[in-house]
């Protein structure tokens, strides 16, 4: 296979929404692979701030206050969560929606990734859409590429 498309960027904390490529492929192809990476998912470390704002959070939200113990282990659960969903001349081919900062939508008329669809022609207009939830950090950068054979 031979790389197509590749775009890179960056999020920010907070950030909840979603960013669209769109890729008009040169030809029909027998597969393609669409390939999203990704980085700062997890909390590294429990920093003061980020301990007053999950406090906070709690507090203002849910009315509730809460213990050392349930900080830390709200901070242990918190994870960016960044999805995968992948359509084809405006038809859905394939979504990835586990929790790996490294996944792989592959697609041919044989098989496919799991929650994708197998294609018996890959042509037309590819469009890729990003979608993210609960950004844990500034500058959390993605890398989405496309190959295809």
């Amino acid at each position: 296979m031979k790389l197509i498309y590749e775009a890179k960027g960056s999020v920010n904390k907070g950030f909840i929404g979603q960013i669209a490529y769109t890729v008009c492929l040169d030809k029909t192809y027998k597969e393609l692979d669409v390939h999203l990476t990704f980085d700062k998912q997890r909390l590294k470390r429990l920093t003061p701030e980020r301990r007053d704002e999950i406090y906070n959070q709690m507090r203002e939200k849910y009315g509730i206050e809460i213990s050392e113990a349930q900080i830390k282990e709200i901070a242990v659960s918190m994870k960016t969560e960044i999805q995968l969903c992948v359509m084809m001349n405006d038809e859905f081919v394939g979504g990835i929606h586990r929790q790996m900062t490294d996944r792989h939508l592959y697609i041919s008329a044989s098989e496919a990734t799991e929650g994708a669809i197998p294609q018996s022609s890959i042509h037309g207009v590819i469009r890729i859409v990003i979608l993210f939830f609960n950004v844990l950090y500034d500058d959390t950068p993605y890398t989405v590429s496309v190959e295809a054979g």
